[in-house]
């Protein structure tokens, strides 16, 4: 190694003087290579998350170096394993550097943090979570470069994802160079960081179009505002003042209807093409709804279907995925017929949600089914093209079997409502969803 001089800066491991600020903390136990992070004052350690109370003047050096290439090639000759020990990283030497270095090192560091939080804050799941990257540009300097076009929001937020992506691994690459240059390692080690080794996301145009369906569900129910950035509503008290260019809905409950039944609040795709027409603009709405249905690849007639298709069969499946099994949606579902599937938002529920459902959501439906059921029947008795008429019954079919399952789901969901559960929302997600059930499966499964 250069002769720079080598120090320990003396970690504090594990005391609660330290917790619930700001510190470096690592997983103990990885599948990949050794990584640190800069964790927030929200957080605790343990034996498998792991701090370490660095001074602040030396808080960004250490970051960077722990981050480095050369502490990945040291830690494999001190513990040639996945499972990093406190005292694995508590025995690696730091380099004493000069001024010049120092604040090049803080710079790339700062940066590189600054890249990858903005990256994180973009998805639902942050706590600092602002608004979907694909309505960044609607309203700014961009506006007229979107031009009302969904696709030409992503475009922008793809270039946006590859500079930032481009900016972290050149700062990593120099960071790794500053290191290596530090302890004499260049016969050793190279610079160069692996693609799959960047930390930041690139743009995925069907993750981030789901990303927006579901930014636009949050919408639906309050739980997000296009005039008011990050939460709106997570409980407690409702300030409709919140909620100027697109209302919630009244109630707290969106149907996934596999058809057109209402043309009102009620159903999701008469919401979803509100959405689209305020935030892209009302000319732009069927060549968004275009490009959404592309993007998703859901087989249907047409782009109404395909959207209609993805949120009955796929969305919560994703949401559940996304939110680690933990959803903040919940979804009502009467069974394999799709009789009833409908949507609410947690932190909206009362204790006459299941009442209401009943009463504004289920009887209407219902009648709906049998509306549509008589005309069927009539179609069917009227077509003459054999083609034409099994598809009519085939349809005919399928809304019979509906009926019948709604009807069977009416009593099972009357049972529940009449106990008007009451949730606590500090007893978390899975215990609450099993409340509201009450030994019955009104439910979709997480």
């Amino acid at each position: 190694m250069k002769d720079s001089g080598l120090v320990r800066i003396k970690l504090v491991i594990c005391h609660l003087d330290y917790i619930f600020q700001e510190q470096i903390s690592w997983s103990s136990l990885s599948s990949k290579t050794f990584s640190a992070r800069l964790s927030s004052n929200h957080g605790l350690f343990d034996a498998s998350g792991s701090f370490a109370a660095v001074p602040e003047n030396s808080r960004m050096i250490m970051l960077g170096f722990l981050n480095s290439n050369v502490v990945n090639y040291l830690l494999g000759l001190i513990n040639p394993t996945l499972n990093f020990q406190k005292g694995n990283v508590d025995s690696l030497p730091l380099v004493t550097v000069n001024k010049s270095i120092k604040q090049n090192i803080n710079s790339l560091v700062t940066q590189n943090i600054n890249l990858s939080s903005n990256d994180w804050n973009v998805y639902e799941n942050s706590w600092d979570f602002k608004v979907q990257p694909l309505l960044l540009h609607i309203a700014d300097d961009k506006q007229t470069e979107v031009g009302g076009r969904l696709e030409n929001a992503f475009a922008i937020w793809k270039t946006e994802a590859q500079d930032r992506f481009d900016q972290l691994k050149a700062n990593e690459e120099e960071l790794n160079r500053i290191f290596i240059d530090l302890y004499g390692l260049n016969d050793e080690l190279t610079p160069e960081v692996e693609d799959k080794e960047v930390s930041v996301r690139r743009a995925d145009e069907e993750r981030d179009i789901k990303s927006l369906l579901s930014y636009f569900i949050g919408l639906v129910f309050g739980r997000y505002s296009l005039d008011t950035p990050g939460l709106a509503y997570a409980g407690g008290e409702w300030n409709t003042d919140k909620y100027q260019k697109f209302v919630p809905n009244k109630d707290n409950l969106l149907l996934l209807n596999d058809d057109r039944y209402f043309d009102d609040d009620r159903d999701i795709m008469n919401r979803f093409r509100t959405f689209l027409a305020v935030t892209f603009g009302e000319e732009h709405v069927q060549e968004n709804m275009d490009y959404i249905a592309y993007v998703i690849g859901k087989k249907a007639d047409n782009s109404e279907q395909a959207i209609r298709k993805y949120f009955v069969d796929d969305f919560f499946k994703d949401h559940k995925k996304g939110y680690q099994k933990r959803p903040i949606y919940w979804e009502f579902n009467s069974g394999k017929q799709n009789g009833l599937k409908a949507l609410m938002y947690l932190h909206r529920y009362d204790e006459g949600e299941l009442a209401m459902m009943r009463t504004d959501y289920m009887y209407p439906l219902q009648s709906r089914y049998e509306e549509r059921i008589e005309k069927l029947q009539q179609w069917v008795q009227d077509e003459s093209v054999t083609k034409t008429k099994k598809q009519l019954e085939k349809k005919l079919k399928h809304v019979t079997q509906q009926l019948k399952e709604l009807k069977q789901y009416d009593p099972i969901v009357r049972h529940v409502a009449d106990q008007r559960i009451n949730l606590d929302l500090d007893d978390g997600v899975l215990v609450n969803y099993e409340k509201l059930q009450d030994g019955n499966k009104i439910l979709s499964k997480i």
